[in-house]
């Protein structure tokens, strides 16, 4: 046992050394006070007192020497404790006070996006149901192919939605365009040949959305309208679904599944405006395509 160690940690506690110096300031007035006074008695009884002082505080000592743990120690760990949830609990009072304060409208958050998709309660699956419940879906992703396009029957709901009358808007990038090959690049995208997996994954987006356009009526054609993304690096993938707005963070040479991912209530939450205007930002901005500009591409 390193015995100075334990001493030096016993007297580092503030209210340990007080206990101690005050058994041995009584212990020295009791033996100061029997060789002062001349009567027996009270020789007798402040020598008594002394021994028994010094004796205690002696023997809480060598305990605590040889391993018992003061009473201080255990509370001073138990104070510690407590501080530490204490400022935990304040750190996530704060946070409540900005979600309510600044109406930032965070509903919730999920590390990754893979997480996100996992989510039984607002993940996925949930997610498709509500954009093909919702009356207004605008989209900005990638190539919204990967769990999107590349599902027939979120195709075969969202056909219907489009034919009760659900608007929807969705912005990719341009295939051809020097910002798609940037993003690609930056995500460590594979190639076949010349051709990148995204550039890929947008055509296919693309052969989707022109097969199932035939499966609208002629009104309901004018609720799917598709833009080009040329102009702007695109920093999330945004979703809106009427009054909720589905974020993921776009994270350099990485790809989106590792993108941190939030849920935003609306419509008055200053989040969901400021994703909301980044989408129209976005969407002004971007190229029509136009049946000619599909049998270009396609």
């Amino acid at each position: 046992m390193n015995f100075n160690k334990q001493i030096k940690n016993l007297w580092s506690i503030p209210s340990y050394r007080i206990r101690l110096l005050f058994f041995v300031v009584l212990g020295a007035s009791a033996i100061l006070g029997s060789l002062l006074t001349r009567d027996q008695y009270w020789q007798d009884i402040l020598s008594n007192f002394a021994v028994t002082f010094i004796a205690v505080g002696l023997i809480d000592f060598i305990w605590d020497l040889l391993g018992g743990e003061p009473m201080e120690t255990n509370m001073n760990h138990a104070f510690v404790e407590v501080n530490n949830k204490i400022d935990s609990i304040n750190q996530t009072m704060g946070v409540i006070a900005d979600l309510n304060n600044y109406q930032i409208g965070m509903e919730r958050i999920w590390s990754t996006r893979r997480e996100w998709e996992k989510d039984s309660r607002d993940g996925l699956a949930i997610w498709k149901k509500r954009v093909c419940h919702a009356s207004q879906v605008d989209i900005v992703s990638n190539t919204f192919y990967t769990r999107w396009a590349n599902d027939d029957d979120f195709w075969n709901d969202l056909i219907d939605a489009l034919n009760r009358g659900t608007k929807f808007r969705l912005l990719i990038y341009n295939p051809t365009s020097e910002l798609l090959q940037l993003r690609s690049e930056n995500e460590g995208d594979t190639k076949i040949g010349e051709t990148s997996q995204m550039k890929m994954e947008i055509h296919s987006t693309l052969e989707k959305i022109s097969k199932n356009r035939k499966k609208l009526g002629k009104e309901a054609e004018k609720n799917l309208e598709i833009r080009f993304n040329s102009k702007f690096y695109q920093l999330a993938q945004i979703i809106r679904a009427d009054k909720q707005i589905l974020v993921a963070i776009y994270l350099s040479k990485t790809s989106g599944s590792p993108s941190p991912t939030f849920q935003v209530a609306g419509p008055d939450s200053a989040y969901f405006k400021t994703y909301s205007q980044q989408f129209d930002v976005l969407w002004e901005n971007g190229d029509e395509i136009t049946d000619n500009e599909f049998a270009k591409v396609l």
